[in-house]
């Protein structure tokens, strides 16, 4: 009977003694290090939720700036309009070779304006992509410093909208 009391004491101080191990074990160091990133994220998020719509707002603004500058094409002014033939059917030889040889001085001197014209052209175009990507790179580093999950990583960085909503609540539970 003793030896029963003896034993089933030591299972019970067994059973304590693992229960309290298990109590006493707190989060793994990589738990502990996914809190403190979302709860950086978190303060990030409640530090910088009354300016975000702006830095949204101005973004998208540079970003489609930027990507209309990209796609605008450069359009030739109209050349010299291109000689009748049945009108010129109608003319003398001498009138023809006359007329065909104004056309063409026409034609060569709107071609040498137009390679001007184009070179211009592409030197604003030039000037304008590099203003248009600095204003973009300052929206981009403004929402970065709020969170690097905000946009993606394409050549033209682009807004990923349930990270924006996530941010623009900034509710505890969409941190976890």
């Amino acid at each position: 009977m003793r030896q029963r009391r003896l034993m089933a004491a030591l299972v019970v101080v067994a059973l304590l003694a693992a229960a309290q191990t298990g109590c006493r074990r707190g989060p793994s160091e990589a738990e502990r290090r996914q809190a403190l990133e979302r709860q950086r994220a978190l303060d990030s998020c409640r530090r910088h939720q009354a300016a975000l719509p702006q830095r949204v707002e101005r973004f998208t603004a540079d970003r489609q700036a930027l990507v209309a500058l990209q796609g605008q094409p450069y359009r030739p002014a109209p050349g010299p309009r291109p000689l009748d033939l049945e009108e010129q059917s109608r003319l003398t030889i001498y009138d023809q070779q006359s007329e065909q040889e104004q056309y063409e001085k026409a034609l060569a001197a709107w071609q040498e304006r137009e390679q001007g014209r184009q070179a211009a052209w592409r030197a604003r175009q030039r000037q304008r992509l590099q203003e248009a990507e600095q204003r973009l790179a300052v929206s981009v580093a403004e929402l970065r410093a709020v969170s690097g999950e905000l946009l993606d990583a394409e050549p033209v960085p682009s807004l990923r909208p349930e990270v924006v909503d996530r941010y623009r609540s900034c509710r505890p539970e969409a941190f976890r």
